[in-house]
C-alpha cells in the first residue's frame, strides 16, 4: 500500500502543480502565471516566487492524491475515510492557500472549507450509493448460487 500511495502522491504532486499554476492565472485579474502574493513574499522576484507557488501548488496535490489511500484501508469504514480525507484536505489548505494568495483571511477560510465540506458530503452519499448497489448485487448472485447449489443431486 505504501508504494500505491507514493505513486498517488507523485501523480498528484504533478497535478497540483499545473491545477495551482491555472487557478493563478485564471483568478489573477491580470492573467499572471504567478500570484502577486507569492510575489510580494519573495520582494519581487517572480522566478523564486514561481518556483515556490509550483512547489507549494504539487504539495497540495500530493496530499490530495495519497489520501485517497484512507479508501484502501479495508477496516475503517467508509465515512472514517471520507471524514479522514476531508480533514487532511481542508486541514493543508490555509497553511498552503494563504502565502500562494488563494485565499486572504480567515472568512474565505471558512468560505472555502464549508465547500469541501458540502462536497465530501456529496461524495458520501454517492458512495454510499454505489457501494449499496454492489453489495445487493453480490447478494443476488449469491442467492443465484446457493439457488442452483441446491437443486443439484
Amino acid at each position: 500500500m505504501l508504494v500505491k500511495t507514493l505513486k498517488r502522491a507523485a501523480i498528484g504532486f504533478l497535478i497540483g502543480m499545473a491545477v495551482g499554476n491555472i487557478i493563478v492565472y485564471l483568478s489573477s485579474g491580470y492573467h499572471a502565471l504567478v500570484s502577486q502574493k507569492a510575489v510580494d513574499l519573495f520582494d519581487g522576484s517572480e522566478a523564486v516566487a514561481m518556483l515556490f507557488q509550483c512547489l507549494l501548488s504539487g504539495v497540495y496535490g500530493a496530499i490530495c492524491f495519497a489520501g485517497i489511500s484512507f479508501y484502501d484501508v479495508e477496516r475503517l469504514p467508509l465515512a472514517g475515510a471520507t471524514a479522514l480525507h476531508c480533514a487532511l484536505i481542508i486541514l493543508t489548505y490555509a497553511p498552503i492557500g494563504i502565502p500562494l494568495g488563494w485565499v486572504g483571511n480567515i472568512i474565505e477560510i471558512l468560505i472555502v472549507a464549508g465547500c469541501q465540506l458540502v462536497a465530501y458530503f456529496i461524495i458520501w452519499l454517492i458512495l454510499c450509493a454505489v457501494y449499496r448497489k454492489q453489495v445487493r448485487e453480490l447478494n443476488k448472485m449469491l442467492e443465484d448460487y446457493s439457488e442452483r447449489e441446491d437443486q443439484q443431486p
